[in-house]
């Protein structure tokens, strides 16, 4: 080899030595702290606490403050007036005997609760979900109930003065002697209710649908009744004769 090639070689080698340092680095630190190059694989068994059914008292409201979550629980006769339960999921939750005065149950889920002898005077409940809901003895004077679902609700002796049940569906529920003076139920579906015995005295049944529903006993003095769907299926045009 002549004195040209090694002197071509050697600055190949000069020029190519600060590279291999540089990878040297790099994999000394790759197999030293495999942390840094590698991204942290999570635990799939790591996931949140489920939160538990069924709990009473001061444990029960905490966590219904806490994550507007409280299915099963018991609160009877707990103090939840003007309380802010918007969307709370209350699935089954025994409410009897609460007061929730004012309160707010827009869009709440109260789909088989219990609401026996609850104060519900002026609460809103405006798209709540109260499906098979047990509103016995419940007071709901003025209470809002737009668009509540209350389908299959037993109402049995309840108090609805002046309620507004605009739109509501109350489809199969149970209204028997309940006292519904001066409500609204504009547009309400009332198809296959027993309103036997229930005081109707002026509230506003306009265009409702009392299709096969159960009026005998009923009170409908001064009651509006202009094209509702009357129980044998026909359409009321005409003036109230009650």
């Amino acid at each position: 080899m002549n004195f040209q090639s090694v002197i071509t070689l050697l600055a190949v080698l000069a020029a190519l030595l600060p590279m291999a340092i540089h990878m040297t680095e790099i994999f000394s630190r790759s197999t030293s702290q495999p942390g840094l190059t590698q991204p942290a694989i999570a635990n799939p068994q790591t996931k949140t606490a489920p939160q538990p059914d069924g709990l009473a008292g001061k444990a029960a409201i905490e966590q219904l403050n806490r994550i507007d979550r409280c299915v099963k629980c018991n609160l009877i006769g707990a103090d939840l007036s003007y309380a802010d339960l918007s969307r709370a999921e209350l699935t089954q939750a025994d409410l009897s005997q609460a007061k929730l005065v004012q309160a707010k149950l827009i869009n709440a889920v109260l789909h088989q609760a219990n609401l026996q002898s609850a104060n519900l005077v002026k609460a809103q409940l405006n798209g709540a979900d109260l499906k098979q809901a047990n509103l016995k003895h419940s007071d709901l004077t003025q209470a809002e109930l737009i668009n509540t679902s209350l389908s299959k609700a037993d109402l049995t002796d309840a108090k609805l003065i002046r309620a507004e049940l605009r739109e509501a569906d109350l489809t199969f529920a149970k209204l028997v002697r309940a006292n519904l003076q001066y409500a609204s139920l504009y547009g309400t579906l009332l198809q296959h209710a027993d309103l036997s015995n229930a005081d109707l005295s002026g509230a506003d049944l306009r265009y409702a649908n009392l299709s096969e529903a159960n009026l005998n006993g009923a009170n409908l003095t001064n009651a509006q009744i202009e094209f509702a769907v009357m129980p044998k299926g026909q359409t009321y045009t005409g003036q109230p004769r009650y």
